[in-house]
């Protein structure tokens, strides 16, 4: 027969839990349930984070290599108008024709970064180029079978990505037909431009992405591993297309994965050096340029806070068990508290010392989104340099037409001084002679704006710099398009306006507040723009006195429902290819670095921008 308990002695706990209608498996049961649930919700909602910050980067991904490609866009279209490109395919074994236009070329090519520039007969005969005098020179060499020449050919022009037969280095070339008098087409112009750089910077700031054709074939990519290789096996055909044109060397084209990628959001697994990079995969179509953009973004992060939270939740299901479990026994014994909180303590400072661990990883995190920072600091100055120089290329047809007429002008000069020359007419000479003269300081007016406003800025410097001279300069850059247009222009900018600035920036945002006021002004029966500025006192939200530039228009005005948009990246209004809507955002930004504000508003006709920066002493 068993035996009761002795009196006073304490039953088991499980004899407690059993009698109070608590079983120990469903207590544990429950902080289980209770743990995976906020793991599971901690995780999803952290990878919902990933793919919303992996779609923000890839849209800025995609602005930075549409720039890197459209900067160099008009460059062959250019070339291809050239005399002198026109009379060495009219004669091709001219040696004065062929050596002038190899020292164009060269210094063309040194001025823009590209990596080559070269000009074929029709046939494919490499010409001339600008490495004309290196080891691995293109001159005499035949590239009619590479696909950019033939789609040129073909079409007038031509876009293609691959590796370089002769250097065995990538890059983008960019091809455009020159038309011989008869309508067929002379030759072609192709200038290489190396985007070996972004791979760099995407490294460097710690990013996964790539870059495929319209193959499935990864060109470009952060990772070196990926390069060359397709997601998914090619076809036969595929695979016989991409060796005959030689476009990725010698590769192998082994493909990343077995089965392609996954869908946009979901994981994918590429291999990297023996290792296996995973995460979310986000992608965005390039259709005029046959590419796909991807980002992967690790998903590790996540994984940790959802298993910190798990964590955090279990041991508050913990510590609610015994607290429930400390209330009973201080009812039953008052004796057993003290050791209860002793134990209680003895969690808590082990919890606290988790803490200051997470608190040390956060740190370390944070630091980590400081170089980031850094980088996407440095992405910015890239944008704005490109945007610069995305406003050359729009006005570059009309900067064209401003050195023929002068070029022009000069011939003619020269033919008629040659005459009086004969004649004996001393006078009638000395004054084409003077005339001469200023045709020639205009075309170097000109050009000079053009390498001011083209060079990619050092690092920041403010200095005083006199508004109505930078107004100046992006009027005489415009001044083509203003005569066409017939604008009105009123400047009243008093000659003592200083403001602190960096020139080549506040130019730029000069120049992209004028182009924004003649495309407001397109369809306008009257085209009227006026500058004027003003100083203003120190406020009580300023740091000193100020000088307000507003630049107005007699166009539509800004609709008020567009009003708080307009300064937003890739926010516009105008059809599609007429603009990526970066000049207005870029404009704010390069204007708060510069200590001031921009601002819009709609006046009596148009709209108004105004510019407000601090005032420099002479």
């Amino acid at each position: 027969m068993s035996q009761a308990p002795p009196s006073g002695s304490r039953p088991p706990r499980r004899a407690r839990l059993v009698r109070s209608g608590i079983r120990p498996w469903a207590l544990a049961g429950a902080i289980l349930a209770l743990t995976l649930a906020a793991f599971l919700a901690t995780l999803e909602a952290g990878r919902e984070q990933v793919r919303r910050a992996s779609r923000q980067r890839l849209v800025i991904a995609e602005a930075v290599l549409r720039a890197a490609v459209d900067r160099y866009r008009y460059l062959p279209s250019v070339l291809a108008l050239d005399t002198e490109v026109r009379d060495l395919l009219a004669d091709p074994g001219a040696p004065a024709a062929i050596a002038a236009v190899n020292a164009k070329l060269e210094a063309i090519a040194r001025a823009s970064g590209v990596a080559a520039i070269y000009l074929m007969d029709a046939h494919g005969l490499t010409r001339s180029a600008s490495n004309w005098n290196e080891p691995l020179s293109f001159v005499g060499s035949s590239y009619a079978y590479r696909p950019y020449f033939r789609d040129a050919v073909a079409t007038g022009a031509s876009r293609y990505f691959g590796v370089g037969t002769t250097t065995q280095q990538p890059g983008l070339f960019i091809g455009r037909a020159v038309p011989a008098p008869d309508g067929h087409v002379a030759g072609i112009v192709v200038v290489k431009v190396d985007l070996e750089n972004l791979q760099g910077e995407w490294r460097r700031a710690g990013e996964r992405i790539l870059v495929s054709d319209a193959a499935g074939v990864v060109f470009l990519a952060s990772e070196p591993a990926w390069k060359y290789r397709p997601f998914r096996p090619l076809p036969e055909a595929e695979t016989r297309r991409i060796r005959t044109a030689q476009q990725y060397g010698d590769s192998e084209l082994a493909p990343l994965l077995a089965n392609g990628p996954a869908d946009p959001g979901g994981t994918i697994d590429l291999p990297a050096d023996g290792r296996t990079v995973s995460g979310i995969v986000e992608r965005v179509a390039m259709p005029d340029l046959g590419w796909t953009l991807w980002y992967v973004a690790p998903t590790g992060p996540a994984l940790r806070q959802a298993l910190l939270v798990a964590a955090a939740t279990g041991i508050a299901g913990l510590a609610v068990v015994f607290a429930l479990a400390a209330a009973g026994q201080r009812r039953r014994r008052l004796r057993g508290e003290q050791a209860m909180r002793l134990a209680l303590e003895r969690r808590v400072e082990e919890r606290t010392h988790d803490l200051r661990d997470a608190n040390a990883r956060l740190r370390a995190e944070m630091d980590e989104r400081e170089r980031t920072t850094a980088a996407l600091r440095a992405t910015q100055d890239e944008l704005i340099h490109a945007g610069r120089l995305a406003a050359l290329g729009q006005i570059s047809t009309a900067i064209n037409h401003e050195i023929n007429q002068p070029l022009a002008a000069l011939r003619t000069y020269l033919a008629s001084t040659a005459v009086f020359l004969e004649r004996g007419d001393a006078a009638t000479v000395r004054r084409n002679l003077q005339r001469m003269t200023e045709v020639t300081q205009r075309i170097a007016e000109i050009i000079r704006h053009l390498k001011d406003f083209a060079r990619k800025t050092g690092p920041r410097h403010c200095e005083p710099v006199r508004l109505a001279a930078a107004a100046e300069a992006a009027l005489d850059l415009l001044r083509t398009r203003l005569r066409a247009e017939e604008v009105a222009v009123t400047c009243a900018i008093p000659p003592d306006a200083l403001v602190r600035a960096e020139p080549v920036r506040l130019e730029q945002v000069l120049l992209n507040l004028m182009v924004n006021a003649l495309d407001a002004m397109r369809d306008a029966p009257e085209r009227r723009l006026a500058l004027t500025a003003s100083r203003e006192p120190a406020s009580s939200g300023d740091p000193g006195p100020c000088w307000r530039l507003a630049v107005a228009d007699s166009g539509s005005g800004i609709p008020p429902e567009h009003m708080a948009q307009i300064f937003d990246p890739f926010f516009t209004t105008k059809a599609a290819g007429e603009g990526l809507g970066l000049g207005l955002s870029l404009s704010s930004l390069i204007v708060r670095d510069l200590g001031g504000n921009l601002g819009a508003e709609n006046g009596e006709r148009g709209a108004v921008l105004t510019l407000v920066l601090p005032v420099a002493e002479a």
